[in-house]
C-alpha cells in the first residue's frame, strides 16, 4: 500500500488545526479538525479559491445561524430549515463547494441555546474553530506540502504514450482480436482523461516561491511542451481508434498499402518516443534526425499510394478509399504533431536547457 501525499497532508492539516484550536484555548478543537478535512484541496490554486469561498460561506452561515437561534430558537426543525436556507444561498452565490463546511458551522452554532450562559462566547468559539480548520488546510496545501503535478504529469504522459504504442504495435501485427483491442481502448481512454485532468491542475497551479517571475517564465515554457505532448498523445490515441474501427477496410486494401501503414506508424512511434526521451535528456539530438528523415520518406510514400488507390469509376473502391481516408488523415495529423513536438523539444534543449522537466522514476520506453 502506497502512502500518498494527500494522505499525509490530511493528517498534518488535522493535527495543525487541532493544535491551533488548543493554543487559542477553544473548547471545540475537534470541529477545527473536521473543518480541515473538508477544506483540503488538490492544488494550490484551488486552495486559494477555496480559502476565499470558505470565509465567505462560513460567515454567511454563521450570521444566519445566529439570527435563527436568537429569533426562532434551536429546535431541530428550525436547524433543518436554516440549513436548507443556507444551501439555497450558497448555491445562488455559486459557493457549492463550501456547503459541507458551512453546514457544520450552522449546526454547531445552533446546537447552543440562547438561554445558555455566555452564548456569544460559545458562538465565537465555534466560528473560530471552523475558520482555524480552513486556514490550517490552506496553509498545509500552499506552503508546507504544495502538490508537484509536473512529476506526476510527466510520468502519466509517458505511461499513456507507452500503452498507446504497445496497443498500436499489436494492432499493426494483428496479435490482438478486434474486440480485445476495443476493450483495451476503453481502458486507455480513462488513462487519457486522467492525463488531461492532471495537465489542467498543473496549468492552473500557482508559483509560491522566491524568484517567482523566473519560475513563472520556466513554467510557461513547460506548459507549452506539456500541451504539445498531450495533443500528440491524443493524436496517437485517435490513430489507434481508427485502426481498430476500420480494421476490415485496412485488411481488404492492397498488401503494399498495408505494409506502408505499418512501416510509417512504426517509424512514427519511434520518432515520438525519441522526442520524449530527448526532452528527458536520455537521447542525443543526432539520434533523432535519421528517424525524422526516414519518417518523412515513408509518409510521402504512404500519401502517394493512398492517392493512387483512388478510383472514381469503381463505387466499391470509392467507399473503401473514403474509409481509408480517415486512417491516413489521422496518421498525417499524428506525424505533424510529432514533428512539432520534436521542434519544441529541440528549442527547449538548445535555449532553455536549465529548465529541466521533472519526472518520477520510471522505466525507460
Amino acid at each position: 500500500m502506497r502512502l500518498g501525499a494527500r494522505v499525509l497532508k490530511t493528517g498534518i492539516a488535522i493535527t495543525l488545526a487541532i493544535y491551533s484550536a488548543m493554543f487559542f484555548d477553544l473548547s471545540t478543537a475537534s470541529i477545527a479538525g473536521i473543518s480541515a478535512i473538508s477544506a483540503l484541496k488538490s492544488s494550490v490554486n484551488q486552495s486559494y479559491k477555496s480559502l476565499v469561498e470558505q470565509l465567505q460561506a462560513n460567515l454567511i452561515g454563521a450570521f444566519l445561524a445566529i439570527i435563527a437561534v436568537i429569533t426562532l430558537g434551536n429546535n431541530p426543525v428550525i436547524i433543518g430549515i436554516t440549513c436548507i436556507l443556507v444551501i439555497i444561498i450558497t448555491l445562488k452565490l455559486k459557493l457549492e463547494n463550501t456547503i459541507a463546511t458551512t453546514l457544520v458551522t450552522v449546526v454547531v452554532i445552533m446546537e447552543v441555546s440562547t438561554s445558555t450562559e455566555h452564548f456569544a462566547i460559545f458562538t465565537f468559539d465555534r466560528i473560530m474553530a471552523v475558520l482555524i480548520g480552513v486556514f490550517a488546510a490552506s496553509f498545509v496545501n500552499i506552503f508546507l506540502m504544495p502538490p508537484n503535478y509536473e512529476k506526476k504529469l510527466s510520468r502519466c504522459m509517458i505511461s499513456a504514450t507507452e500503452q498507446t504504442n504497445k496497443l498500436m504495435m499489436m494492432a499493426l501485427h494483428k496479435t490482438v482480436s478486434h474486440n480485445g483491442l476495443r476493450d483495451e481502448i476503453y481502458q486507455l481512454r480513462e488513462i487519457m482523461r486522467n492525463v488531461t485532468r492532471i495537465y489542467r491542475l498543473y496549468k492552473e497551479d500557482r508559483i509560491i516561491i522566491i524568484g517567482r517571475k523566473k519560475k513563472e517564465h520556466e513554467k510557461a515554457r513547460k506548459i507549452v511542451l506539456f500541451r504539445q505532448m498531450l495533443v500528440t498523445a491524443d493524436n496517437a490515441f485517435d490513430t489507434l481508434k481508427a485502426l481498430n474501427r476500420l480494421e476490415y477496410e485496412i485488411n481488404t486494401s492492397p498488401k503494399e498499402f498495408q505494409e506502408l501503414i505499418k512501416n510509417e506508424l512504426t517509424c512514427l512511434m519511434q520518432f515520438h518516443e525519441h522526442a520524449i526521451m530527448k526532452l528527458l535528456g536520455k537521447v542525443n539530438f543526432d539520434q533523432t534526425a535519421p528517424l525524422h528523415r526516414e519518417e518523412n520518406i515513408l509518409k510521402d510514400k504512404l500519401t502517394k499510394a493512398f492517392l493512387d488507390h483512388h478510383d472514381l469509376n469503381d463505387e466499391e473502391k470509392q467507399k473503401t478509399w473514403l474509409h481509408l481516408f480517415q486512417v491516413v488523415s489521422a496518421i498525417l495529423e499524428y506525424s505533424e504533431n510529432v514533428e512539432h513536438l520534436n521542434t519544441l523539444v529541440d528549442s527547449h534543449q538548445t535555449y532553455h536547457k536549465e529548465y529541466q522537466v521533472q519526472v518520477e522514476q520510471i522505466e525507460t520506453m
